[in-house]
């Protein structure tokens, strides 16, 4: 059999090679190829280039910032390679590449040992790997394929970004109603989510290995370099939220703007993961006879040579993780930017107004009279502090909340309980040698306990930074026998040091 096929294997060469010659003739292939690798990418050297501040930025393609010669330079630009040529031409090579792996794959069947195992892997002949038919796939399918998927891809990004849009009618006015849906991202995460989606898919199409191996790193690296250098130059240069005047808030639109990007990169974590998901481990609908899915085949179907099938996968894994480490490292930057430049600098005046009038020095009854004397009820006095902080942190929080993701406004949520939690903490000590009634310290730990419950509401775990600050009131607030009594059985779980446990039961007045 082995002889046999050998025989037509030359037969295939020559006919084969004769078929391939004529269509990369037909397609001009060699030229398309000049003209990709030549390909000056100009928004996207443009866009790396320094920008000045201000309204400036990278103009989109037939904005009226642009103007008219600009346009021409642009649309010629586009003229000179057709992306629907190359998209067009890259479904042939995957289709033939396919066919090839189907031949290769009923090749490698019919010489398999008759003693292997009926569960062997399949080993590509030698026949096959020594034909010049290989060696023509090889240069004439492979290679082109490669080159032409890498352009195809970067073009793809860089004009995502060209033409890319903000959602509208985004405000930090809680009493305008906003228009769309969430999640708040901007057009060029989709796009570009659709294209790798779709590279991915037909790579895979063609079950070669040398293909994978080549495409997966590139999107990569190309995911890495321009989708996230191009977010990053986005939140550094043109929507950073630094104020006009120093001592200023941010004005709005650039912290909306701002906003959107940093969802842009939770979403864009949360798109690649779900594709690389399906691929990896798709759903049984997907590859049924009648699914329709994203991609029909399991990888262990597509890649049955050897141990193939796995090595794909961890390809696709190590692009899902790479993208996810440097994405998420600008989300966590954007995070703390947004927290430094807007949240703390509108909290300190929510702290100043909280604790304006509050007064732990007082006692029981005179804190009642200063409630008579100001025409209150005691009860409205004792709930001023996490009232007040309440209405100031929501009237900050809220409007912020309504245009993150869940994930960015839980990151966001937890720096802010952080500082809150040192600020609070640092107020309490502020009280050591005696400075507050045990009325006081009492209602120091029912305000404390108020604004916590403000701040944790729908994030019970947000309660955790607080524990210092909870375990210092508590130790100031116990009785002499109490505390005694918690000393002695050494079973509490304390986050504070024995030192500063006997600093805290300094802060009530004796």
């Amino acid at each position: 059999m082995v002889k046999v096929i050998e025989r037509l294997q030359m037969e295939a060469d020559v006919q084969g090679g004769i078929i391939l010659d004529s269509w990369s003739d037909d397609r001009t292939v060699d030229r398309r190829l000049t003209d990709v690798k030549s390909y000056p990418f100009s928004y996207r050297v443009r866009s790396f280039l320094p920008q000045t501040r201000g309204f400036g930025g990278i103009p989109r393609v037939n904005s009226p910032a642009v103007g008219g010669g600009t346009n021409e330079v642009r649309n010629s630009e586009d003229e000179g390679v057709n992306m629907k040529e190359v998209d067009a031409l890259l479904v042939e090579i995957a289709v033939m590449l396919e066919k090839w792996s189907v031949y290769s794959r009923f090749l490698a069947g019919k010489c398999k040992d008759p003693d292997a195992p009926e569960d062997a892997p399949l080993v590509l002949p030698d026949l096959l790997i020594k034909a010049n038919l290989s060696r023509k796939v090889s240069g004439k399918l492979i290679g082109p394929y490669q080159d032409l998927t890498n352009f195809f891809f970067r073009r793809s990004v860089e004009k995502a970004f060209q033409l890319d849009e903000e959602p509208s009618g985004l405000s930090l006015n809680m009493s305008r109603p906003i228009d769309g849906n969430a999640p708040y991202i901007i057009s060029a995460v989709d796009v570009v989510m659709y294209i790798v989606n779709t590279v991915i898919r037909r790579s895979i199409s063609t079950s070669q290995r040398g293909v994978i191996d080549s495409v997966i790193p590139n999107i990569s690296s190309l995911l890495g370099t321009d989708f996230i250098g191009m977010l990053q130059r986005k939140m550094h240069d043109e929507s950073y939220p630094r104020a006009a005047v120093q001592g200023n808030l941010p004005p709005e639109h650039l912290i909306v703007s701002f906003i959107v990007l940093i969802n842009s990169l939770d979403v864009a974590i949360e798109y690649l993961a779900r594709i690389v998901s399906n691929f990896i481990n798709p759903p049984e609908q997907q590859h049924s006879s009648g699914g329709g899915g994203a991609y029909e085949k399991p990888l262990q179907v597509a890649f049955p040579f050897k141990n193939d099938a796995a090595e794909v996968a961890a390809r696709l894994s190590n692009l899902n993780a790479a993208f996810s480490a440097k994405a998420t490292e600008l989300l966590n930057e954007g995070v703390r930017t947004l927290f430094s430049q807007v949240i703390r600098p509108r909290l300190r005046p929510v702290l100043t107004d909280t604790f304006r009038d509050a007064d732990y020095a007082l006692g029981e009854d005179e804190l009642a009279e200063l409630a008579a004397q100001n025409g209150q009820a005691e009860e409205e006095l004792l709930d001023q502090v996490p009232r007040v902080f309440e209405h100031g942190w929501d009237a900050l929080i809220r409007p912020v909340a309504r245009l993150l993701t869940p994930k960015t406004y839980a990151a966001l949520l937890e720096l802010t309980a952080e500082y809150l939690a040192r600020v609070l903490e640092k107020r309490v000590w502020s009280y050591t040698g005696g400075r507050t009634s045990p009325y006081g310290a009492i209602r120091m730990e029912r305000d404390f306990g108020g604004i916590v419950g403000a701040i944790s509401k729908g994030n019970y775990a947000v309660r955790e930074v607080f524990g210092r600050t909870a375990q210092v009131l508590m130790v100031a607030n116990m009785e002499e026998e109490e505390w005694e009594e918690l000393a002695g059985e050494g079973e509490m779980m304390w986050v504070l040091s024995e030192e500063e446990r006997r600093r805290a039961r300094s802060i009530v007045r004796v």
